[in-house]
């Protein structure tokens, strides 16, 4: 009996004494690396968008900027990977996260192994319309056409959203995003349904954007948030925290074009996010500095927001829930301290 409590008890040992690096493993990688793998979706206007030159931009890809800023002082060390869908992800060892308007669910979090990190987008399902029609509220396109695909669960709530709400209409079923382009622009539809960002997206592709509005109505909740794996804890944090990041930075005024002034601040909130006040840093495993250079290299959270897909964008999507909660949206991150 006492040999096999001993056997158990070396057992035991040897798995905790496993367990330990196995957290610091995926850290470890990226920083042996030189560079963050981050898979995204390409072509999609706003988030992930790439030049005829090769280079990226887009919300997506500036939250994947933003660690790699984290970890090694500087956003350009990172490499961006097409990962269509979330086996790609877990196919591949070598992706480290993926950024790429994906839907924060429970069974892809807790049946597939994988993690959610913080909501970086509040989206969800709307309604385009060609400004010309005078339609302002979804309640108008009872028995109008409407522009769906099937993927993504859109023409499914869209069916609820009528049988909620008494709302008759003419689904349009569009295999895919270029021929509902297509469809909608051609006139064979007299609205388009998909998320918000996607409908963003889709306008920006038009011969003249400014001739559609996104109404008010969203009739679906899809927060997006980034992805890894389950037991890469250190990493998990730190996309966690770098996220958490900007959005206080945006509370607290701090941007990248004052940092260097706000370096100054007798603010305490603003000394801490900026390292001024040490800790943080040593806490993650990472320099004091390490928050200042996301937001010296890539912008706070609302900087972030209007570039890509806001007021300075092509896009131009209104903030809506994605504003700070100071604002009364859903933007809100622990004291970073």
């Amino acid at each position: 009996m006492r040999r096999l409590w001993r056997a158990c008890l070396l057992a035991l040992v040897a798995i905790c004494l496993v367990a330990v690096p196995a957290q610091a493993g995926r850290l470890e990688r990226i920083q042996s690396r030189g560079f963050v793998n981050c898979g995204i979706l390409p072509d999609v206007g706003g988030f992930s968008a790439v030049t005829k030159d090769g280079q990226h931009s887009g919300f997506d890809t500036d939250i994947c900027r933003i660690v790699a800023a984290a970890i090694f002082g500087t956003p350009d060390k990172v490499k961006f990977v097409t990962a269509s869908g979330v086996d790609i992800f877990r196919r591949n060892p070598e992706l480290d996260l993926v950024v790429r308007r994906l839907t924060w669910t429970l069974t892809r979090e807790a049946a597939l192994g994988l993690m959610f990190g913080p909501i970086v987008y509040y989206d969800g399902q709307g309604f385009m319309v060609p400004k010309a029609s005078g339609v302002a509220s979804a309640v108008q396109l009872r028995g109008k056409r409407i522009c769906v695909e099937p993927g993504e669960g859109w023409a499914g709530n869209l069916v609820r959203y009528s049988q909620n709400n008494n709302f008759d209409f003419k689904a349009v079923i569009v295999a895919d995003r270029a021929e509902g382009k297509k469809t909608f622009f051609g006139g064979r539809c007299d609205a388009y349904s998909a998320d918000k960002t996607m409908l963003g997206a889709i306008r920006a592709d038009a011969e003249k954007p400014r001739d559609y509005d996104i109404l008010p109505e969203q009739i679906s909740k899809e927060p997006l948030a980034p992805l890894v794996r389950q037991g890469d804890d250190r990493f998990f944090q730190i996309v966690r925290w770098s996220v958490f990041a900007i959005m206080e930075a945006e509370e607290l005024g701090v941007t990248g074009e004052n940092i260097k002034e706000k370096m100054s601040s007798a603010d305490p909130n603003v000394k801490y996010l900026l390292g001024v006040i040490p800790g943080n840093g040593k806490a993650l495993g990472l320099t004091e500095h390490w928050a200042a250079d996301i937001i010296r290299g890539v912008g706070n959270y609302g900087e972030i927001f209007a570039r890509n897909v806001g007021a300075d964008s092509a896009i131009g999507l209104d903030r809506g829930f994605n504003r700070l909660w100071t604002d009364g949206g859903l933007i809100y991150a622990p004291p970073v301290r």
